[in-house]
């Protein structure tokens, strides 16, 4: 793809919470895929792998419905340490 990420090689900032989450619930991927599949998003084993190890750009409507699989919300993803910027409120 010739989007640029500004996390350099990482293309998604929350794969690897996703994963983190399915693996909790029990999920394998396969079963979240086919889930996803229910709600219309016929997606690949590979772009799902891709997904989850960072190598792939995340949608947001991606993102939504990946938590609403996972009976999650945004609140519950934690943006990662290594991405975390400090920013100062305004004077």
């Amino acid at each position: 793809s010739g989007r640029i990420s500004p996390f350099g090689k990482r293309r998604n900032a929350f794969g690897a919470a996703l994963r983190r989450m399915r693996v909790a619930r029990g999920l394998t991927a396969t079963e979240l895929i086919a889930k996803l599949g229910v709600r219309g998003w016929e997606v690949a084993a590979s772009s799902y792998s891709q997904l989850e190890s960072g190598q792939r750009i995340l949608a947001d409507i991606e993102l939504l419905l990946i938590l609403e699989v996972l009976g999650a919300e945004l609140k519950d993803l934690e943006i990662p340490k290594s991405l975390r910027r400090s920013v100062k409120a305004p004077k």
